[in-house]
């Protein structure tokens, strides 16, 4: 044996991560795609786009179907808190689906706000558009004026959130207020 290879070769042994030759990390597959995207990105785009034209009906089952999964609905949901400009804490998409699964603990798949069974059927009209369903879950801050927390999101069925709309707790009180003057203290419980 000449080298530090087997069988005599000059190839470098490798385990895991390290290079024993000289103890340099080599990339991870990981890393090594997004490097090779950020060179490659129009081209990529450009490919995937031409993909998706000439395989419009693979392209329209699979997203429908991604769309409707868990992991896919919350996917939706949490783009639109990381690319809708509010304030947000959540670290990634896992921080915010592993809030999804701690409220679906207490909560299972009722709202919160309403006790309905909350679903997650992404409904599309014939011509592929995405129509609202008022059972869907939706991501609600519970104080309008603040951003996205672990403390300020919680899942509610659309139906409710909208409902809901831009309602303060000052004005939920006075809205309980005028309801116990004009119908007594037992129609506030209804």
């Amino acid at each position: 044996m000449d080298g530090p290879g087997l069988n005599g070769t000059n190839s470098i042994v490798r385990t895991g991560l390290k290079d024993i030759r000289n103890g340099t990390m080599k990339k991870s597959k990981q890393q090594y795609d997004k490097e090779w995207y950020q060179k490659n990105k129009e081209r990529s785009i450009k490919q995937t786009l031409e993909w998706r034209k000439n395989n419009i009906e693979r392209y329209e089952e699979t997203r429908k179907k991604r769309l409707n999964s868990e992991r896919g609905y919350m996917r939706v949901l949490w783009q639109s808190v990381r690319d809708g400009g509010k304030h947000n804490s959540f670290r990634d998409f896992d921080d915010f689906f592993n809030h999804w699964l701690e409220q679906k603990k207490v909560h299972g798949m009722k709202c919160p706000g309403t006790g309905i069974e909350m679903t997650m059927n992404a409904v599309f009209d014939g011509k592929g558009k995405y129509k609202r369903c008022e059972t869907n879950i939706s991501k609600d801050r519970i104080l309008s004026s603040m951003g996205y927390s672990h403390q300020n999101l919680i899942f509610t069925s659309w139906d409710y959130n909208n409902a809901k709309g831009a309602f303060t707790p000052k004005m939920a009180k006075a809205f309980l207020k005028i309801v116990k003057e004009r119908y007594g203290e037992e129609n506030e419980k209804k």
